[in-house]
C-alpha cells in the first residue's frame, strides 16, 4: 500500500511539472508571435490610429513626418478628417487592424519629395460598423520613417500605375 501511494505521488508530481512546462512554453510562444512586444515603427502606427479612432486628429497629426506636415496644416487636417469621417461617413469611431511590417531600403512619399531610407511599410485596415453607408472597410498603407529620433507617419502620394 505504501508503494502505491508513493507511485501515485510521483505520477502527480510528473503531471504537475508537465502542466507547468506546457504553460511556460505556450506563454513564451504566444508572446513572440504577435503578443506583447512590437517594433517601434509598429507602435508608431498603433498610436496614430488609436488617436484617429477616437477622433483625436490633433494628436495624430503630431505623429506625422515633416513632409506630411508640409502637406497639411494642423487646423486643416483636423477639419478635413472630422468632416470626412464624422460628417460624411456618419461614423464617430472605427476599429482598426495593423498588418505586418515590411522594411523598404528606400522610399519616397511623392515624386517631388526626397527619398527616405529604411522606411517601414505597414498596412492598416479600418472597419466601420455604424455609418451612413453601412459596414465597410478601408485599407490604407502607412509608411514609418525615423525623423529626429522619433518614428513618424507618412502616406504615399505617388501614382499606383505609371
Amino acid at each position: 500500500m505504501y508503494r502505491r501511494r508513493r507511485r501515485s505521488s510521483y505520477r502527480m508530481l510528473v503531471w504537475v511539472l508537465l502542466a507547468i512546462g506546457a504553460f511556460w512554453i505556450w506563454n513564451v510562444w504566444s508572446s513572440r508571435s504577435g503578443g506583447a512586444e512590437h517594433s517601434e515603427p509598429y507602435e508608431a502606427v498603433r498610436n496614430f490610429w488609436a488617436h484617429e479612432s477616437l477622433g483625436d486628429f490633433g494628436s495624430s497629426w503630431e505623429l506625422f513626418h515633416s513632409q506630411m506636415k508640409e502637406r497639411f496644416s494642423k487646423d486643416s487636417y483636423i477639419q478635413r478628417r472630422a468632416h470626412v469621417f464624422m460628417q460624411d461617413f456618419g461614423a464617430n469611431t472605427f476599429e482598426y487592424e495593423i498588418g505586418r511590417e515590411e522594411l523598404l531600403p528606400t522610399w519616397r512619399m511623392s515624386e517631388e519629395q526626397p527619398q527616405l531610407e529604411n522606411v517601414y511599410r505597414i498596412p492598416v485596415t479600418l472597419r466601420y460598423d455604424n455609418s451612413y453607408f453601412g459596414q465597410f472597410e478601408i485599407r490604407q498603407v502607412c509608411y514609418v520613417a525615423k525623423e529626429a529620433e522619433q518614428w513618424t507617419i507618412l502616406w504615399a502620394y505617388q501614382p499606383f500605375y505609371k
